[in-house]
């Protein structure tokens, strides 16, 4: 479908940071074809478009990218509330998901497609089992993903999952939607044996590494404690599991040494404000990290661990809380938070066609309803998007192209079916 936005606002989030108010912005098939003022747009005749008239009342902006989520883990939200970490993992976390089913997990990936989709999520970044699951799941839902298997050295099914992420990345070879990466868990939940199988693979398909690192002081103490003082960022490096492309989630307790390395590498680190401020994690030092110019992509985690996957609340809560952490009003300013949800998190997840509203990028946009209260006056509208924006502003997702959700309407998801199998399959399987 060819798609124009006409007498709309346009955040760009190209090299200039452009804001357009009575501007256009046109798709055709899953292509940006132009942005820019709406009195100088000229349609292509021949060719049938979509036209959306936002009657200077709508927003559009890039797809929002979501860094690290855990899709089906939302089938356990908000039965693993006010725990720390290792208490939520080892008491609740782990036993409940002993218990998932195919079933469970195709329900529980829809689900979590469906609030991604609602909230204005066009890219994300995913790691968790069954990834063959999670892969049919995302060609239902039309988003653009990469998706690894979760792998655990100490679990028994180690190897099986090794094999079904192995076959799945062969399946998906070339999809123009789906990438597939590899996912040991941890350092403190891995062999060096496990962390090898799944090097060894990512190298073969010339695919990212997605791993937890540092995310709690304990964690990060204990693996200095186990390896001569280095921390786990150090200890991969001593492996040599900065071959390929390593996407590092948390990376809360690092040191500069750290930053050293993922500086050196060019790996990238998922940032989770919310997630870690509810496990009480800490604070990730991302300002050091951004004066740094290390890559950086804002996620949410799982639903479990938030307990929603809404990118925009991730965006004020990483403008915000930083402020406050480190006593320094400008430590993470708008742009920069609009910025690592779109365009930075973009290119740090390897989607370099994605994230900016620019000719030639990829079909990937959001159109937000600006006509709330919350958006007046309209001093500062990158500003709005962050500080008094909501997700349930967002009245339009496309995602290649292709119209994903329209003002309450999804195209492709029965939400209301998923939503009860939820209910249902949590009551039978979980409760």
């Amino acid at each position: 479908m060819n798609l124009a936005f006409r007498n709309v606002w346009a955040i760009t989030v190209n090299d200039g940071f452009d804001v357009l108010r009575h501007a256009a912005v046109v798709t055709e098939g899953d292509r940006i074809t132009y942005v820019g003022p709406d009195e100088d747009l000229v349609l292509p005749e021949g060719k049938e478009f979509r036209v959306i008239d936002g009657k200077d009342r709508n927003l559009v902006m890039p797809g929002l990218v979501n860094g690290h989520t855990h899709l089906p883990l939302g089938m356990l939200r908000g039965s693993a509330d006010d725990l720390p970490l290792q208490r939520w993992l080892d008491e609740l976390i782990f036993p409940g998901e002993a218990k998932h089913t195919p079933e469970t997990l195709m329900t529980g990936a829809l689900l979590a497609l469906a609030e991604l989709t609602r909230y204005g999520v066009t890219c994300f970044n995913d790691m968790y089992m069954s990834v063959r699951t999670n892969a049919r799941a995302v060609e239902q839902s039309g988003q653009r993903a990469l998706l690894t298997n979760v792998q655990i050295g100490v679990d028994p099914h180690h190897y099986d999952y090794l094999r079904e992420n192995i076959e799945t990345a062969e399946e998906y070879a070339g999809h123009p939607r789906i990438r597939i990466g590899f996912g040991p868990h941890a350092e403190y939940t891995e062999a060096h044996h496990s962390l090898n199988d799944s090097l060894e693979a990512a190298l073969r398909f010339h695919a990212p590494l997605h791993i937890h690192v540092s995310e709690t002081r304990k964690e990060h103490e204990e693996c200095k404690a186990r390896h001569n003082g280095m921390t786990p960022t150090q200890y991969l490096e001593s492996i040599g599991y900065f071959q390929t492309k390593v996407l590092m989630a948390h990376c809360v307790w690092i040191e500069e040494c750290d930053m050293d390395i993922i500086q050196k590498y060019d790996a990238t680190v998922l940032h989770n404000p919310c997630s870690n401020m509810k496990l009480a994690s800490g604070f990730a030092p991302l300002p050091r990290m951004l004066e740094r110019g290390l890559n950086v992509a804002l996620a949410t985690d799982s639903s479990s661990s938030n307990n929603n996957l809404d990118l925009w609340e991730e965006m004020r809560a990483a403008a915000l809380i930083h402020k406050a952490n480190t006593l320094d009003a400008t430590a993470v300013n708008a742009r920069q938070a609009l910025t690592l949800a779109t365009r930075g998190g973009a290119e740090a997840l390897g989607f370099t066609d994605t994230g900016c509203l620019v000719p030639g990028k990829k079909a990937d946009l959001v159109m937000v309803d600006i006509t709330g209260p919350s958006w007046h006056p309209m001093t500062d509208i990158v500003h709005h998007v962050v500080y008094a924006g909501s997700a349930h502003d967002v009245v339009m997702t496309v995602a290649d192209g292709e119209v994903l959700y329209d003002h309450g309407v999804y195209t492709r998801l029965d939400v209301e079916k998923i939503t009860a199998e939820a209910d249902r399959l949590y009551r039978d399987v979980f409760a």
